[in-house]
Formats: structure tokens, sequence, C-alpha cells
């Protein structure tokens, strides 16, 4: 994104988002559900920038994750239904489709929500394809049970669904906004992990460049967001790169990370053989030309991509929450509450909520501040984001605020 693309429309308001229908607003509830029981969640995440082709099916109601404690990566999809009609989608043919689904989108399990009736036959038969079946009464149930005071708290809940509403209409008079926003609701999902991170830190980088207080409200809350999405998907991302060390050396580490992270979307073993085969023809031109040895030798690997300048602070970084997993495995999930708290929605976390997450801990402000130090190190940062992920938390944030004695 550059600073000299910024058009303002003289239009531009949040007013003009178009309001979420009843079935949005049930698929915001159902993934607030989800990240309460323990997920990462997202809802809306769009399918069709990512083929680049038209599809039936538009997007994924919802798409959710999980880590184990060797953090190992489970995905999830889901659907909900909303509709109660002569013409209203029936479970059966749902549970087909979505075990297709999870197939094309590399899923481990899916969940789906419906309005008509749920038999136990038709629950057993989704069991059979790894696909939960429920009717709205029965999220229902879950939602009071799990979410409860908890709700619209971070980028979950109907308000966060009509607060995204108002940023992508005010991404869309932009075009370099637009383009981040929705590969931030899509194309990001789809890419491994450490394309995902590059990706992802090269646009917390323009974020950055376009940052100032001075930005109108409509286009500072935009960049809020776009911040506070970018931030919670790289953690997602990191802890996943994460996941492939736990039986490496690291110095096995170190070599993995700089190969990974200097490959695009080109295997490395496929730039080796590409590499190779231009020094031969390089070389044997200069050996042509009589070109004195060294300057031959220097020529070696030339085309060999390089990595970031930040690969040693990643390999680092991960190495740290290798060390410590089970609190590694929180992270995301945390950040992705935190982040959206504080930069976006411009509070400080209540109670009940930090304690459920576990934000007040020790070790979990330990590993936020490694993240911090780390974006601030790839200068994808700027301080009200540095703020958001530094500050204390809980009893420490709420001693912080007291006023000094006179």
């Amino acid at each position: 994104m550059q600073s000299g693309t910024r058009a303002r429309s003289a239009g531009s308001s949040p007013s003009a988002a178009k309001a979420p229908s009843v079935g949005e607003q049930l698929e915001a509830r159902v993934s607030q559900l989800w990240f309460w029981e323990g997920f990462y969640s997202r809802y809306g995440v769009n399918l069709q920038r990512h083929y680049q082709a038209p599809l039936t099916i538009t997007d994924l109601d919802l798409f959710a994750f999980d880590f184990s404690p060797q953090l190992a990566m489970t995905k999830y999809i889901g659907e909900v239904k909303s509709g109660t009609g002569k013409n209203a989608a029936k479970p059966l043919d749902r549970i087909v489709w979505l075990r297709g689904l999870c197939e094309l989108v590399g899923a481990d399990a899916a969940e789906l929500t419906i309005a008509t009736g749920v038999t136990d036959h038709i629950r057993a038969l989704g069991r059979s394809l790894e696909v939960s079946t429920q009717n709205v009464t029965d999220f229902e149930r879950r939602e009071t049970d799990a979410v409860g005071p908890l709700a619209d708290l971070g980028s979950h809940g109907v308000k966060s669904l009509v607060l995204e509403r108002q940023v992508r209409s005010t991404c869309r008079q932009q075009q370099d906004l637009e383009r981040a926003f929705w590969f931030l609701r899509g194309e990001v999902f789809f890419l491994e992990p450490f394309l995902a991170i590059k990706q992802l830190i090269e646009l917390l980088r323009r974020i950055t460049q376009l940052w100032t207080p001075r930005l109108q409200d409509d286009e500072a809350l935009a960049i809020r967001w776009l911040a506070a999405e970018s931030v919670s998907l790289l953690t997602l991302n990191l802890v996943a790169a994460t996941g492939t060390s736990l039986t490496l050396s690291r110095e096995n580490w170190d070599a993995l990370v700089a190969e990974r992270l200097a490959e695009g979307s080109v295997p490395m073993h496929q730039m080796r053989k590409l590499s190779d085969s231009i020094d031969k023809f390089v070389g044997g031109i200069l050996a042509a030309s009589k070109v004195a040895p060294e300057i031959r030798t220097e020529a070696i690997g030339a085309f060999l991509p390089e990595p970031p300048d930040y690969a040693d602070s990643l390999a680092e970084l991960c190495w740290r929450f290798k060390s410590d997993a089970p609190v590694a495995r929180a992270l995301p999930r945390q950040m992705d509450l935190l982040i959206f708290e504080r930069l976006v929605h411009r509070r400080d976390l209540n109670g009940p909520s930090v304690s459920r997450m576990g934000l007040d801990r020790g070790s979990a402000a330990r590993m936020r501040r490694l993240v911090a130090a780390f974006l601030r190190g790839c200068d994808a940062s700027f301080d009200a984001l540095e703020k958001a992920l530094t500050g204390p938390v809980g009893a420490a944030s709420d001693e912080s605020q007291k006023k000094p004695e006179q």
C-alpha cells in the first residue's frame, strides 16, 4: 500500500455499510461460541478470492483452528442455516455438502447448525462422516453455558460483525485497503504458515507506514482493524510454524526457517534446481570470456533466493514458543481477544474474560512481549499497537491506572 494512493471519498461513512442478515448474525454467534469453547475461529472466510474462479460456494460460514499439546494444528469448518421455510436446506444434504468441503479445504471435521429438525438418525449419520449436527435450540443452550456475559468481546459477536461491515465499507474507498481486507478475510487462511507469516509481516509494515493519529475516524478504525486482524493471524501462523520445530535440533530449525522464508510460492528444492542451471549457464559464459576464477566463484548462487532480514529473529521467537508449548498453544486466542479489545474497541478487558483466558499470567505476558519485540524489529508496529500488546493486564493494569496519592 502506497500512501500516495490514499484517495478519500466524500461519501465515506460507516452508515454506508450494509446491515448483516439474520443468518450472518447467527454465523457470528456460532463463531463466538466456538471461540469461548476453546477454538481460534472466524466466520465468512472467502473462498473465491483464493481459488480465483467462480464457485457456488462463495465462502466458509465458519473456519476454526486448535492446537494439540505438541502444537499440531487441527482445522474445523462449520455451516449455519437459519431458514425454516418450504425451501429451507435439508440436514442430510448439508452434511454431505460439508463432508465434501472438508476435503476441499483440508479440514479434519465439521459442524452443522440448522434451524430445521435434526433427528437422532441424522446426528448418527453425521458423526460417521465427522460432521456434528445441531439445531438452533441446541446451539442456544451451548451459547448460554459457554458465552453468557462474555458476548461481543474481541473480534467476536454481532457487534463486531457490524463493526467489520463498517470497516469493509471504508476499505472499499481505497484499493490498497480493500486488497488488504480481503487478503485477511480469505487468502491468508489457505497459505502454508511460513508464506502467511511473510505476507502478514509485509502487510503490517505497510499498515505502519499508513498509521498516523491524525487519520479521520473511519479511516483510523479501518487501519486499527487491519492491524489487529494481521497480528491475530500472524500469531496463529507463528504457533503453527513452531509445531514443525519440536523434533528438530536448533541448528536444523534455523536452517529450515531460513529456507522456508527464502522460498515463495515455488518450493526451495525447485528453486535450487533452477539456480544450479543458471549457475552452469552463466559460469560457461564467464569461462568462455576468460573472466577471473574468483569472479566466477562469486557469481555462483546469485539467483538463489535469500531469506528476509528477520529470519534469525523469527527462528528465535518460535524456539522460545517451543520451550513453553502449553502457553504458546493458547496464545493465538489470547492475542485475538486482547488486540481487538484494546486496539479496535479501545477499551480494557473485564475481569471474567481476563481470568477465563489466562491473560494475567506472567508466562502469557512474556510471550506477548516477545511478539511485540519481534514486530518492532521488523518495522511492523506503531505506538498504539505496541501499547496494546505490552500494556499490563488484570490486577497490574488496575494498579497502573490508579492516581498517585497526593
